[in-house]
């Protein structure tokens, strides 16, 4: 073994001194050509965020927002829903739940009174068609009673006019031959073979005779309107007046006039308690049990009962569930108030989720609200934020070409966390 005196480790180390000193002096300039990089690296990276700043409006908060649609509960009853949970993926018309109410004492009030006045009116029908058909039975005996009456006045004016036209016949012959002795007894007057006083009273005969036969025309032309008259139902003769068949007749036909009226207003009152009867019968039905389904394709947010398998007791109005119809995601963000000048409605955005996935999806601004913190005019998100600051405007923005995306992710991502920047 070879052994190394002190002189000679004294040659080593100054030996190995200027090697050290440049590998200090190495690191010395590495870490400070570093710390120079580095800071001009965030002068560059603040310069950027600053330029960004100045050249687009960025949410301080933001989050994403749907439609909440509240059940409620149609009728009193008992209340059993299906198995749902919340997140639930609902398609439009699936059954959510039953409600049924076996009594419902007042509707049933209403139908059996409305059912006691319908079997009312129709025995009050039933006892006005038996009257009129008694009466028409009648009329129609009392017709032909008074058809028989008619031909028998018919026959007996027509036997008259016969009886007249006989006797006018007679007074014509009767004229005729007054005129030829009248002719006679002049002519022998003149020739003095008789006294002037017998032509005078053959005279005196023709011309009673002209009156009569006068007379006779007269009551043949009036038997002929009489028997005219009859064949129409009419009289002339104010002395005559109608047969107890013929007044009965006009009675009973007037009576039928007003046995019909009755038998109308009577058959309007019963189709009118029909319909109630329908209508109360529906509602009875609906209020005997109510099927609630989905409106439409939603995500159950949240079930304010829970039924089991007996069900509870609830009362009409009462709310059931809530559920987040996906068809309807929009993004709600925060802003400075300075920046509403920088905004307008239909400018474009740009959303970043927040979950780390850094998914963007495109959207459009379409109202602008502000005042947020300092007035309550009104709720329509579905999470409102936990605190809402003064000076700031609410923003929402309609997404654009989400797809299913957000609405297959969990309650439509409705809630969760993003950023919206709006160049």
């Amino acid at each position: 073994m070879k052994l190394i005196g002190l002189k000679d480790r004294e040659t080593v180390t100054a030996k190995d001194e200027p090697k050290e000193l440049v590998n200090k002096n190495l690191r010395q300039n590495f870490f400070r050509w570093f710390r120079l990089v580095f800071g001009a690296g965030l002068v560059v990276a603040a310069g950027y965020l600053f330029w960004q700043r100045q050249t687009k409006v960025v949410s301080r908060v933001g989050y994403i927002n749907a439609e909440l649609v509240t059940i409620y509960a149609p009728i009193t009853g008992i209340l059993k829903l299906e198995t749902i949970q919340p997140g639930y993926v609902l398609p439009k018309g699936l059954l959510i739940g039953k409600i049924t109410n076996e009594r419902n004492p007042q509707l049933e009030t209403d139908l059996q009174n409305l059912r006691s006045r319908v079997r009312f009116a129709q025995s009050q029908l039933q006892a006005i068609n038996n009257r009129i058909g008694d009466r028409q039975r009648l009329a129609s005996y009392l017709a032909v009673k008074a058809d028989s009456q008619t031909a028998l006045d018919i026959e007996f004016f027509r036997a008259n006019l016969e009886r007249t036209r006989s006797e006018l016949q007679q007074a014509r012959a009767n004229l005729e031959l007054a005129r030829k002795d009248a002719e006679r007894f002049i002519k022998l007057a003149q020739e003095g073979a008789v006294p002037q006083q017998r032509a005078d009273q053959a005279i005196a005969s023709m011309r009673t005779a002209q009156a009569l036969v006068a007379s006779r025309e007269a009551e043949v032309k009036r038997s002929i309107t009489a028997l005219n008259a009859t064949r129409q139902g009419l009289q002339l003769d104010s002395a005559r007046t109608f047969s107890f068949p013929e007044i009965r007749l006009l009675d009973l036909q007037r009576e039928i006039t007003d046995l019909e009226q009755e038998k109308r207003s009577i058959e309007v009152s019963l189709l009118s308690l029909q319909q109630e009867i329908q209508k109360a019968e529906r509602q009875l039905k609906l209020q005997r049990e109510a099927v609630i389904k989905s409106p439409v394709r939603t995500v159950v947010w949240s079930v304010k009962l829970r039924t089991g398998a007996l069900g509870v007791p609830i009362g009409a109005g009462t709310p059931i569930m809530q559920l987040l119809d996906c068809q309807e995601v929009w993004a709600t963000a925060l802003v400075a108030e300075q920046d509403n000048r920088r905004l307008r409605l239909g400018q474009s955005a740009e959303i970043r989720l927040l979950d780390g996935t850094n998914r963007t999806y495109r959207g459009r601004i379409r109202s602008i609200r502000g005042g947020v913190g300092k007035v309550n005019a009104g709720e329509d998100v579905a999470i409102p934020p936990n605190e809402l600051v003064r000076n700031e405007l609410e923003v929402q923005v309609s997404i654009e070409n989400s797809g299913e995306e957000l609405s297959g992710a969990g309650f439509c991502s409705v809630g969760q966390s993003i950023e919206v920047s709006f160049p």
